[in-house]
């Protein structure tokens, strides 16, 4: 699956997840806001807020209606741009500005929001949903949201270390992106945003990638094993091959000549399998040790 697809399968867990109290609207409510970045119109009347993706302005309007502050949103318009569109959420510049400015400060976000399970996970539903993004697991782990309201990006990350998740950050053309790449981290994120499913899934892909690398690490070393043998039996082929053809072949005994003979006739075999060729037949250690009074003749 793409990037694309993963990002929007976690969006899709997340507008399942519904909210405790209207604390928990707002702060998705804001969230979305501040990642997605707002700017006043042309008259200065409204805040227009522009969503990457039309769940997170659905949402946004949503949340609104529910928050218990009167505000009305219009839209979402669809507005068009170059390679694709973002959807336009209008909200009251009067009342709307100054309750999400509240969110900006930092003793709302440590005194009041940080210490709140569910107003601080509703924060980070509302800012993957609205700028996040998610790697496919099968070729690498990545957690990624894009922030366009410089403020919020140091509140973002206080949110995530109040969860044990420790991002990076760097700086975008126009925007900060806060990201994280540790498996287990994405797992826990996955559970805060409501995606238990999710996160099973990239545990079973994990656990295959896991059984992968362990099979190609065995084969791998059979096959290390295997030639180290090759390379070893040949080796010693040539020795004794040497061996007879010298002078030195009159001074050995008969039981160490036959030993000679049937591991150059058999090369390749295990010394298991060549101390079963002898007559009559020895061990593999009875053949590796006449094989070294062999070589004591070179």
């Amino acid at each position: 699956m793409s990037e694309s697809t993963y990002s929007q399968m976690v969006k899709e867990e997340i507008c399942k997840v519904t909210y405790k109290s209207e604390e928990e609207w707002a702060a998705e409510m804001a969230a979305i806001v501040l990642c997605s970045g707002y700017s006043l119109d042309a008259e200065g009347a409204r805040v227009r807020v522009l969503c990457s993706n039309e769940r997170a302005a659905e949402r946004l309007v949503s949340d609104v209606g529910k928050s218990g502050t009167g505000i009305q949103a219009e839209g979402p318009n669809k507005v068009g741009r170059r390679g694709g569109s973002v959807f336009e959420v209008l909200l009251p510049q009067e009342t709307f500005l100054p309750f999400i400015d509240t969110f900006l400060l930092p003793d709302v976000i440590s005194d009041q929001v940080c210490p709140h399970d569910g107003k601080r996970r509703a924060m980070l539903r509302g800012a993957f949903l609205a700028r996040g993004s998610m790697s496919d697991p099968n070729r690498t782990y990545r957690i990624e949201m894009i922030c366009k309201t410089d403020a919020f990006v140091k509140m973002l990350i206080l949110l995530l270390h109040a969860e044990n998740i420790r991002p990076m950050t760097r700086v975008l053309d126009s925007s900060w992106s806060v990201y994280f790449k540790k498996h287990e981290e994405i797992c826990d994120y996955l559970v805060i945003l409501g995606a238990s499913r999710l996160m099973m899934d990239l545990q079973n892909i994990r656990a295959h990638h896991e059984v992968n690398r362990l099979v190609s690490q065995s084969v791998n070393l059979d096959t290390w094993t295997m030639k180290q043998q090759a390379e070893a039996s040949a080796r010693r082929t040539k020795q004794l091959e040497e061996l007879l053809a010298s002078e030195k072949a009159a001074r050995i005994p008969k039981e160490l000549l036959e030993v000679a003979r049937v591991h150059i006739d058999n090369p390749g075999l295990s010394l298991a399998e060549l101390g079963q060729l002898m007559d009559p037949p020895i061990s593999k250690s009875g053949m590796n040790h006449r094989l070294r009074k062999l070589l004591d003749y070179l």
